[in-house]
């Protein structure tokens, strides 16, 4: 039986002096795919991670976690066995040390990003990037993970959540027909005001006594909760006096509210938002419209941006930023299970758990699509 490790090469991701002689070149900063970027810090390793994801498909076996550490051992269906150990936290240490030396120039308009890096006395030019596609994936993603339920009271959602970008507390107000975000978030404290699109209508059916079946709408571009009563004439109600609760999970945000109409009466509301697709295009859009540029120095990105909201002045630590990534990984333990062509996780993650399967044919086609696409 043979055996492949498929373990990184240890002297450069787990030793800091190799960490700190690594100079980027230019196929690290105009890497298009995942695979492509693992090349330009280790071609051999991205060499074997290429053939184990083609290979995943037919493996069984198993990847045990243990603080971000992930071991695998599995064995193909010709006898070969895979085995080797990517310490997560370790690795993404290395690139904080890199991020540490790094300085350049970065521009954005019209949700493209371009920069120029240097490290260690080298410079390279990073191609045009799709900020504002990437960002939609990103917020798409992170909302799609969330399980939480929201109180809403006075149109405003009170938020205090987890979500794999780290935690978001704040209030989200939809009443007036606008979207006032007054939000303590990862990135910094984000404070906007975003008119609602037209089609930000969705239905609701109900009943109430005495009117039957009623055919209704939680309309945030006017800021009100509409329905014909039939005899009793047409029902506006502001969002503003309107409390309730919204159920967030995959993607989909419940809202379940009660409406003051009169006389001691309410009608119950219940319907389902798409949050998830519709915070990914608002926040594409948004990001299209931004205009700026920063400068990276000891890995500190300081910007201007000018936005439709006015001018934004931001400092990001990249540093920071990855070294906190690294300490997410080493909260991260569990095994996930190999066979069939099916992977079944049982993680516990800083955010929760994670139990849940996935095909693994759609493994080698992520890592040779764009690095974009993957996040």
């Amino acid at each position: 039986m043979s055996s492949t490790d498929l373990s990184p090469n240890q002297d450069f991701f787990n030793e800091e002096e190799a960490v700190v002689e690594f100079i980027p070149n230019e196929s690290f900063f105009s890497s298009t795919s995942v695979l492509t970027l693992l090349a330009a810090f280790d071609p051999g390793f991205a060499d074997l991670v290429a053939d184990f994801a083609s290979a995943l498909p037919d493996a069984t076996g198993q990847i045990s976690v243990e603080d971000g550490r992930f071991d695998a051992n599995l064995l193909l269906a010709d006898g070969t066995a895979l085995t080797g150990i990517f310490d997560a936290p370790t690795t993404l240490g290395g690139f904080a040390d890199l991020a540490a030396v790094s300085d350049g120039t970065v521009t954005l308009n019209g949700g493209i990003l371009e920069a120029a890096i240097a490290t260690d006395g080298q410079t390279a030019t990073l191609p045009a990037f799709d900020l504002s596609a990437a960002a939609g994936t990103l917020v798409l993603d992170a909302i799609n993970a969330i399980d939480a339920t929201v109180p809403f009271a006075n149109g405003a959602f009170t938020l205090d959540l987890a979500t794999a970008l780290g935690p978001i507390s704040g209030t989200v107000d939809v009443a007036g027909g606008d979207l006032n975000l007054d939000l303590a978030t990862p990135f910094g404290q984000l404070v906007a005001d975003i008119d609602f699109q037209d089609d930000a209508v969705f239905p609701f059916s109900t009943s109430l006594p005495l009117v039957g079946d009623i055919n209704g709408a939680v309309d945030f571009n006017s800021g009100n909760i509409v329905a014909p009563l039939g005899a009793f004439g047409d029902l506006a109600v502001p969002l503003s006096a309107v409390t309730g609760s919204l159920n967030l999970a995959d993607g989909l945000a419940s809202l379940d509210a009660s409406v003051p109409i009169g006389s001691g009466l309410s009608l119950p509301i219940a319907t389902e938002l798409a949050i998830g697709p519709l915070a990914s295009e608002y926040v594409a859009g948004f990001v299209q419209d931004l205009d700026g540029a920063g400068t990276l120095t000891d890995g500190v990105l300081d910007a201007a941006i000018e936005s439709p909201l006015g001018l934004f002045e931001t400092t990001f630590d990249v540093v920071a930023f990855t070294n906190q990534g690294a300490d997410f990984f080493a909260g991260i333990d569990g095994v996930i299970d190999v066979s069939g062509g099916i992977a079944t996780a049982s993680l516990t993650t800083p955010l929760g758990s994670i139990n849940d399967s996935f095909d693994l044919a759609t493994v080698a086609p992520a890592l040779e699509g764009s690095a974009a696409g993957t996040i």
